[in-house]
Parts: C-alpha cells; sequence; structure tokens
C-alpha cells in the first residue's frame, strides 16, 4: 500500500469512529507518526503538496491543496471553494492546507467555521452542548477548524430550518418528501439518535453509530416519526470491512439482516453490505430500523444529503437502494436543493440573505473558473 493510500485509509477510518487502527509493520507505523505530528504542527511537508497545485496562483494566493486529493475533481474543487471562502475573511497561511483555520484566527471566535450569523451560533452553541451531554461529540477540533468538513455544514444548513417555529424547515421539507405527508416538523437535532437522552446504556445502537441530523415530525395522522440524515460534502463513505471480521459486531449484523429485520434486508446481499463499499450505508439503515422497532418512532427512513457535483456518492445510494426492500426509505437529496427551497421558503430577508451566503461557501463552483482554467489542463 502506497503512503498516501495508507494515510487515506486511516483518516476515513478516523470519520468513521474507529479507535484504533491496523498498523502491519514498523514502516507504516513512522508514516502516521509523521503524518500526525504533520498535522498537529499545522505544517505541511513538502511531498504532501499537491504536485498540480504547486507555486500556481491559487495556491500563492489561498493556500495548499494536499497531494492525497489526487486526481479527486469534486474533492478538490470543493476544497478549493473553502480555500476562496477562508481567504476572503482571514489571513492565509503558507503551512496549512486551504480548508483548515489557525488558532491565530479563533482569538476572538472559535466559531468561525459556521456561518456569520448571531442567531446561528447562539444555536449552535446550545446544540455542542446537548450533544456533549450526550456523549456524542467526536473530532472536535475538526468540528472548529476544518472548512471542508460536513459536520459543520450540516449545523449551518439545517439549524436554521428550525426557526420562527420551523416555517421554513416545514415547506422544505414537505417538498422534499411529499411520500411522507408531514404536517409538521417537531424538532432538528444534530449528531442524535432517539433515546439517546435516556443516558448511554438506553441507547438504541450498541456503538457510537447515530445520525448527523435527525428530523422528528409528526404526520397527518397526528403519529410521531422521523428522518435520519447523513451528510456528504466530500467525505467517502466508510471503508471498513466488517464481512472478513469474527467479532460479536460482525454477529450483530449477520442477525440483523437473517433474523431481525427481514423486512428489510436480503439475506443473499449480506456479503454486500459488510464489505467496504456499502457498509455505512447498511449501518445507517440498521439504525433506522432499530429507531422503528426500539422507541416511539413510528415511522423513519434514511435521507443521504450530499453535492450534486458528487456524482460516485448518488450512484452508490442508488445502487444501495437496490439492495434493500422497503421502497423509499433510503432516499438521496442534494445539497443544493434543500438550499435552493430554503431560498425560495425564507420568510425573512435576513433567513434569505444566509441561505444565500451558504450557497456561496458551498455550492458556486463558478468562482472558481479563472483558476481551474488554469489547472484543468492537468486533469
Amino acid at each position: 500500500m502506497e503512503d498516501d493510500d495508507f494515510i487515506q485509509k486511516v483518516w476515513l477510518e478516523a470519520l468513521d469512529g474507529i479507535d484504533c487502527f491496523i498498523i502491519q509493520d514498523k514502516e507504516q507505523e513512522k508514516i502516521l507518526k509523521e503524518y500526525f505530528d504533520m498535522l498537529k504542527d499545522k505544517v505541511i511537508d513538502e511531498k504532501h503538496r499537491h504536485p498540480k497545485f504547486k507555486d500556481t496562483e491559487f495556491e500563492k494566493q489561498y493556500g495548499i491543496i494536499p497531494a492525497g486529493d489526487k486526481n479527486n475533481v469534486h474533492l478538490i474543487k470543493s476544497r478549493m471553494l473553502q480555500g476562496v471562502y477562508r481567504g476572503q475573511k482571514y489571513k492565509k497561511s503558507d503551512s496549512v492546507y486551504c480548508n483548515i483555520v489557525l488558532e491565530d484566527n479563533m482569538e476572538d471566535n472559535k466559531f468561525i467555521n459556521f456561518m456569520r450569523d448571531k442567531q446561528l451560533v447562539k444555536d449552535v452553541e446550545n446544540e455542542l452542548d446537548a450533544i456533549k451531554k450526550r456523549e456524542r461529540l467526536t473530532e472536535e477540533e475538526r468540528l472548529f477548524t476544518n472548512l471542508l468538513s460536513s459536520q459543520p455544514m450540516a449545523f449551518n444548513i439545517f439549524l436554521p430550518l428550525k426557526w420562527n417555529y420551523f416555517n421554513v424547515g416545514n415547506a422544505v421539507f414537505k417538498e422534499l418528501f411529499p411520500f411522507l405527508n408531514i404536517k409538521c416538523l417537531e424538532d432538528i437535532q444534530m449528531e442524535y439518535v432517539p433515546n439517546d437522552e435516556n443516558g448511554k446504556d438506553k441507547r438504541v445502537t450498541r456503538d457510537r453509530s447515530c445520525f448527523d441530523v435527525f428530523v422528528k415530525y409528526k404526520n397527518n395522522n397526528d403519529e410521531t416519526c422521523g428522518i435520519g440524515i447523513e451528510v456528504k460534502y466530500t467525505e467517502s463513505f466508510s471503508q471498513s470491512d466488517y464481512w472478513n471480521r469474527t467479532d460479536d459486531k460482525k454477529t450483530r449484523y449477520i442477525d440483523a439482516i437473517e433474523k431481525e429485520y427481514t423486512n428489510q434486508f436480503f439475506k443473499k446481499y449480506e456479503e454486500e453490505y459488510l464489505r467496504p463499499k456499502y457498509n455505512q450505508l447498511f449501518r445507517n439503515q440498521l439504525i433506522v430500523e432499530e429507531v422503528k422497532k426500539k422507541t416511539p418512532i413510528k415511522n423513519c427512513i434514511l435521507a443521504v444529503v450530499h453535492s450534486k457535483e458528487d456524482e460516485k456518492c448518488a450512484k452508490l445510494v442508488a445502487e444501495f437502494q437496490d439492495l434493500i426492500k422497503q421502497k423509499n426509505s433510503c432516499i438521496p437529496i442534494t445539497i443544493e436543493r434543500i438550499i435552493k427551497l430554503a431560498k425560495a421558503f425564507a420568510d425573512f430577508p435576513e433567513t434569505k440573505s444566509l441561505y444565500e451566503k451558504i450557497d456561496d461557501r458551498y455550492c458556486n463552483y463558478e468562482k472558481l473558473k479563472d483558476h481551474w482554467e488554469e489547472l484543468k489542463r492537468n486533469f
């Protein structure tokens, strides 16, 4: 395995909340130590600079693109967007990736990874307190310092949908999910699974898996229902392979497929569910099934929110839909569509302006046109 491939595998597993990594030899151990030392010191070694971006106008103006991005155009362009966003607001550093915010930029406001809106920042503070009490917060530094992370993006997009008694949120979700017969939203929570508030020993899941966003609503029959949301801006799905494991976790998954949730999962696809390609989607869907069985939530579905530029993610979700039994239980939604609806249904000019800024930060790839003209010959 090449150095960058090994580093990427470790990073993806870290995103998935895995506590330990399988280091096969001393050389990999050395590579890993050097990589995390680099991240800690915020110093980028020459070999970690993307060769196609070295000394370009973009790198000079906004910062470094990592070599690990390789030829992933969606990832690179999204990182560039965050570099431009950072460059518009904070001083550039030659020593870090263009999407990283340094601590000296955070002296007066550690919430700079969230959109500049007083109500939103207040909501973020309250939500973070609740997440910590539920012991669901992981990688706090990444939340505050990595502009490319999906987690703060989820806060930015979904928390304002709670404002004014869910006025905009109700309209957006009714438009996104007409088949759910939504009467009204009741809550939007981050890093949450129903029952979390009752303590770790009462959790629906027996590991640290949870939804990035959970939307609780009443349907037209006044039944309490939910939408568990997985948010992907640029991150890949987990590459963990549960099929080759021999531990209790694999046994639990097999039992879920073959015994507990036969109305959703096919036994003939159990290897596909546990292999790296689909395992995170399977685990997300499994949480949905357990929420329906173990909590008062009457109905629950999974929504996967992704960039419309991320064709790989869209294709993966479409394939997974064909591996499960129940129609409309796993739904792909684009970030762009949510933002477009939020702007259309905005009840105050300030709310519309906020979503226009969110759109510009995360989705306005047109602003990269001049820089991309310089670079596209390399891709």
